[in-house]
């Protein structure tokens, strides 16, 4: 018998990950948050053991500033607008490009500002990402698109909210995908994420 030793990397989130079986599943009813003044607000916290906050507020100050602000889809306007290191505030008005499609000959895209804030304490932080907007930079006198008017569900699904709408769920699909990818991010800066390696033996025949 031959014993090959395999790595396995997992991304653990402190919960098992189960299998999707509709794509469309996570971007259904309640995927989009609405705050009690009606507005469009993602929040999630998270858990990181062994860190202060000030440890936990300059990896997220570093995170937004290297991958947000300075992020390869910034655009001029996104700043940190805040930061205190005794609250454990970081505050950044963000303006990037959301892709929807870019390959050598299309660049589907429009630019999109958010504000998001993070709010680092002792073992852990939330991060909230709040005022999303939407703007079209090659259509003459396009308008501003605010998520509270596109991507809720009651613009973006179907009425029996089963189904993403063809205009208004495309900025939605790709809105949450955005959200999770800068929550995941700090996630990982932080420590909150971690990657483990899993050892599998797989026994062959000669």
């Amino acid at each position: 018998m031959k014993k090959l030793v395999l790595s396995l990397f997992l991304v653990c989130l402190g919960l098992p990950m189960a299998a999707q079986t509709n794509e469309d599943a996570k971007y259904l009813a309640g995927a989009v948050t609405v705050n009690e003044a009606g507005y469009v607000e993602f929040t999630k916290k998270y858990r990181v053991e062994g860190k202060t906050q000030g440890e936990i507020y300059s990896l997220l100050k570093k995170y937004a500033k290297e991958q947000l602000v300075e992020g390869p889809d910034h655009l001029p306007q996104a700043r940190i607008q805040d930061a205190d290191s005794a609250q454990g505030l970081v505050v950044g008005g963000i303006e990037e490009y959301l892709y929807f499609k870019r390959t050598p000959l299309v660049n589907h895209r429009v630019h999109f500002y958010y504000q998001i804030i993070f709010t680092a304490s002792d073992g852990g932080f939330k991060v909230q990402m709040r005022n999303l907007r939407y703007l079209y930079d090659d259509i003459p006198n396009a308008e501003v698109y605010r998520a509270e008017d596109w991507i809720t569900d009651s613009e973006a699904l179907n009425k029996s909210k089963t189904k993403l709408l063809r205009l208004p769920g495309k900025f939605r699909r790709f809105t949450i995908d955005r959200k999770d990818a800068i929550f995941r991010g700090a996630a990982r800066a932080t420590g909150a994420i971690r990657t483990v390696v899993k050892e599998v033996v797989v026994e062959e025949e000669e």
